[in-house]
């Protein structure tokens, strides 16, 4: 069992020399902390107690060394809150505290310190602040030890209560992808870069590749390191050091993240729940503030939701909580379920927490979901159904919803397969988003019709296109397949709506339709048409053009071919593949040989088949689209 502790604390009340005295090791490690006596970087020290690794990320005091104290607070299990019995509460116990609370930090033990420095009045009064401080929050009920790290008075006790902290300590994510922000950077000689930092998630191996954000520069693992040891693998929980290959130490810095694939979407952009402190002012619409995500830190503004009309001005009160929008100057590693930490921008001061429920939120969502289900199906929908006609990016969908990719894999596909996901290409659309689309698309199919009846429809091309910025060409692929086998419309290069032929038709239409439809699948050209129907070429298009918007002929490139020939031919193969007689691949050989088609004729049937998404192609064969 492996132990994170971090300490908490105001400066000088010894959170160094308690490390030191529970673990024999001194985590000042630079000249300069031991020379001032007080810690400037993050230190490290560990020891074992009963089969349980203590091991300590020993945080500065000083409020001008906060930002390197949410470096090394960050992932931790249990804090270790200090406070001198000689000086009882002071503004970086509280703001400590307040940052841990604010973390999610679950776990703590309260270590009274320097008790040699205070009579048995001093000590109670000490105690009394602290739990009136903790009183209500994760310490509520934590131990408070009271010790001397001079004499060694109460340090087993403290060892004891901090093992005991193993036993309920939560699960750590092994089956998320690896997640390590990094919080100390050096050289080693004979190795080259190597990397230290709480992992957050996953499990780092010998030789594997892994990420470093935000420069995407690809590395090896050459060599792993837990508690100063090589070992095989890092788990997550692990302090853990790690030796790189492929980039060089000018190429990394505390701040940047060891990712796996998948693991966290770099944002600008993120949806949040808001948790103001009680003692820090109300926070306003457009607030500039510092965002800190584990090790890394940026500028942002907090954007509240609008108001109705004649309500208060946008702001989340003093001790409140509301959903909100981060945009962030520079991009951060992020997904759903972290917590971040948010100080003021100018004088620097705790303010705030935030909870990520999404971090990838459309740019100006309706409005911002509240991180509150854990529910992988449910999480899933809501992302895909919240991008609209855009869609929702499949790879992204395990950061946005905090799942696993296997889960988010899982939810995919029994969403597809209820109908309410649709997947195109490496993207998701909500079903119930496609009805908009929809009419969009025949409002734009009869403006074309009533603005120039001979025409002959829409091009496909101006179709894809005719919603901008509102949904992909893809989208509308979807749509357009999905009402030409509905019969709404047809055509192939030009679209338009699909009419039943009027009782009197003209004859030269009549005997041109004739023509077509007596080639069943193998269709007529121009050339055969204007041969055999007797019909000039001018002519000829526009009778095509008649025959093709009232849905009697399908034109497929220089061919022309009944509607109701196309439309038995879907049935066939849907009928052939219910009762096992169709190929689960099918070959252009097999299709060529059932329907007795050449290939010139074969090609352009199998294409409109992928276009209207009938069947989709694989290689060189095609497989068919389930209903």
């Amino acid at each position: 069992m492996h132990l994170t502790i971090a300490t908490a604390g105001h400066i000088d009340h010894g959170k160094s020399a308690l490390v030191q005295a529970l673990t024999g090791t001194n985590p000042d490690r630079l000249p300069e902390e031991r020379a001032r006596g007080i810690s400037i970087e993050l230190g490290f020290a560990h020891t074992v107690v009963d089969d349980v690794t203590l091991s300590f990320v020993d945080v500065p005091g000083h409020e001008r060394f906060v930002r390197t104290m949410l470096a090394g607070i960050g992932g931790i299990d249990v804090v270790l809150l200090v406070v001198a019995a000689d000086e009882s509460v002071m503004p970086q116990t509280r703001e400590h505290f307040d940052i841990c609370r604010l973390l999610g930090v679950r776990r703590g033990v309260i270590a009274l310190t320097r008790c040699d420095l205070a009579d048995e009045t001093m000590q109670a009064i000490a105690e009394s602040e602290v739990q009136a401080l903790v009183e209500g929050s994760f310490l509520d009920a934590a131990p408070v030890v009271r010790v001397s790290a001079r004499t060694g008075a109460g340090i087993d006790a403290l060892r004891a209560a901090l093992v005991q902290c193993a036993a309920s300590r939560g699960a750590r994510a092994r089956d998320l992808p690896v997640r390590l922000p990094i919080d100390r950077v050096f050289s080693a000689r004979g190795f080259g870069t190597v990397v230290t930092g709480t992992l957050w998630s996953g499990a780092i191996d010998v030789d594997r590749e892994l990420t470093v954000w935000p420069s995407g520069a690809r590395v090896r693992v050459r060599g792993v390191q837990v508690h100063g040891a090589a070992a095989a693998r890092a788990e997550a929980g692990q302090r853990t050091a790690v030796n790189l290959a492929g980039v060089s130490l000018d190429e990394v810095a505390r701040g940047d993240v060891l990712l796996g694939e998948g693991g966290t979407l770099s944002t600008r952009r993120l949806a949040v729940t808001v948790d103001v402190l009680p003692g820090a002012p109300p926070q306003k619409h457009g607030t500039r503030v510092h965002v800190h995500l584990g090790t890394s830190v940026v500028l942002g503004r907090l954007l509240i939701p609008g108001r109705a009309p004649g309500e208060a001005p946008r702001t989340i009160p003093s001790g409140s909580s509301a959903s909100a929008l981060l945009r962030l100057e520079s991009p951060l590693p992020a997904r759903r379920g972290d917590r971040l930490v948010l100080r003021a921008y100018s004088p620097l001061a705790t303010i705030a927490g935030a909870l990520v429920a999404d971090p990838w939120p459309p740019a100006r969502p309706s409005q911002i979901r509240p991180a509150e289900t854990d529910d992988a199906a449910a999480l899933v929908f809501a992302r895909v159904r919240d991008s609209g006609a855009l869609g929702c990016a499949r790879a992204d969908l395990p950061a946005r919803c905090g799942v696993t990719p296997a889960a988010a894999a899982a939810a995919l596909e029994a969403l597809v397969r209820e109908g309410r996901l649709v997947d195109i290409g490496p993207m998701s659309i909500a079903t119930d988003v496609l009805p908009e689309v929809r009419t969009a698309l025949l409002q734009r199919i009869d403006a074309a019709h009533t603005a120039d009846p001979l025409a002959g429809g829409v091009s496909r091309a101006a179709l894809r296109t005719a919603g901008g910025r509102r949904w992909r060409a893809e989208v509308a692929d979807v749509v357009l397949a999905q009402l030409a086998r509905e019969g709404v419309i047809s055509g192939d290069d030009r679209l338009a709506r699909a009419a039943a032929l009027a009782p009197a038709r003209d004859p030269v239409d009549a005997r041109v339709f004739e023509a077509i439809d007596a080639a069943g699948l193998g269709g007529r050209s121009v050339q055969e048409l204007e041969a055999g129907a007797g019909v000039e070429r001018k002519a000829l298009a526009a009778v095509l053009a008649r025959l093709s918007r009232a849905g009697d002929v399908e034109r497929l490139g220089d061919l022309s071919i009944a509607s109701g020939h196309l439309r038995a031919l879907v049935h066939e193969l849907r009928r052939l593949a219910d009762a096992g007689e169709a190929p689960a691949r099918i070959e252009v050989g097999w299709f060529k040989e059932r329907y007795g088609l050449t290939r010139r004729t074969a090609i352009p049937l199998l294409e409109w088949l992928d276009r209207t998404r009938v069947t989709r192609r694989e290689g060189e064969a095609r497989v068919l689209i389930p209903l």
